[in-house]
């Protein structure tokens, strides 16, 4: 019975959320329930990517260039509006572009049967690359008279009090759940990624799934980015910078399987939550925020070992 309770990684992970947001509820007092808002506005952000990088890990493959891939198209977002595209316009040049780098990323992966860390991490350099190299260093800003156009109060404002983000991921967290449980695709998704021969000799059309999954992967990347260029009005070199490993840990520590074959989506975003809790209580507390990436390494391999390693050891006594 206890193998079968720590084997449930949304338990796991719901445990390590509670835990952490209780210590620091006590450790920063109201200024944890202050910061409340900002920490839900960056779990959305990074919750869109999450969502995408666990479909691709479930299908049995990484794509670390997701990063680059939010810094870029969000660049050529705003590039676009400065363009006099208008803001629909460039979201949806924007929106395409970021599917044509997820189907490259497929197809590149697939036909030529190269490992996708290695395209992901090649692709990461060139997109963070043409995202300095562009910008030159300077930030990139949305013109004022912009700012207030309806679908950039719709993707960078509020509703209610709270950042259309949050209900944005809400929404996705939702539709990607269903689809990965309760469609075909979803299966098929599983299914490559636990043994991908196994799945074509029962007649699953792998290479689709995968370049499907990569092109979800970095459409969801590059909305993300967009949402959060609408919210700050801006892009920077440093905008997204390590988000890639961000989103890989926060779906390893929601229980998405590095090999591939199983994982749910509201475990990633309850990783996603824990990073971030964990990041922003550090920030509250005054302590080094170099220090976050030292625990994030420790959190990171407890939380393997203890899902991993203990369970075997359960079902064996």
């Amino acid at each position: 019975m206890l193998g079968r309770i720590t084997n449930r990684s949304e338990f796991i992970s719901g445990l390590s959320l509670i835990a952490i947001g209780i210590y620091f509820w006590f450790v920063a007092g109201q200024g944890w329930v202050d910061n409340a808002p900002s920490l839900l506005r960056d779990v959305s952000w990074l919750g869109i990517v999450a969502i995408g990088q666990a479909l691709v890990i479930i299908s049995g493959e990484f794509d670390v260039s997701v990063g680059s891939v939010y810094a870029f198209v969000s660049m050529i977002f705003l590039l676009l509006i400065q363009a006099q595209f208008g803001p629909v316009g460039a979201f949806v040049l924007a929106m395409a572009l970021s599917a044509a780098i997820g189907w490259l990323n497929g197809y590149l992966t697939w036909k030529f049967k190269l490992p996708s860390l290695l395209v992901t991490l090649g692709f990461l350099f060139i997109y963070r690359g043409l995202v300095e190299y562009t910008t030159g260093g300077q930030t990139i800003i949305i013109p004022d008279e912009l700012r207030s156009g309806l679908l950039l109060s719709i993707l960078g404002g509020k509703f209610l009090g709270i950042h259309t983000s949050i209900y944005i991921c809400l929404l996705l967290v939702v539709i990607f759940s269903i689809v990965l449980s309760k469609t075909q695709y979803g299966s098929h998704v599983q299914a490559v990624g636990g043994d991908v021969n196994a799945a074509l000799a029962t007649g699953v059309p792998a290479g689709r799934v995968k370049i499907r999954t990569f092109v979800i992967c970095s459409m969801l990347a590059g909305f993300a980015g967009i949402i959060t260029a609408a919210n700050l009005s801006s892009v920077s070199t440093t905008t997204a910078t390590a988000m890639e490993f961000e989103a890989i840990a926060a779906t390893v520590i929601g229980g998405v399987a590095l090999l591939g074959g199983a994982g749910t989506v509201v475990g990633a975003i309850l990783g996603v939550c824990t990073l971030l809790a964990l990041k922003h209580g550090l920030i509250l507390t005054g302590v080094n925020i170099f220090a976050y990436q030292i625990l994030l390494g420790a959190v990171l391999v407890g939380l393997v070992a203890f899902k991993g390693v203990l369970p075997n050891k359960l079902q064996r006594s």
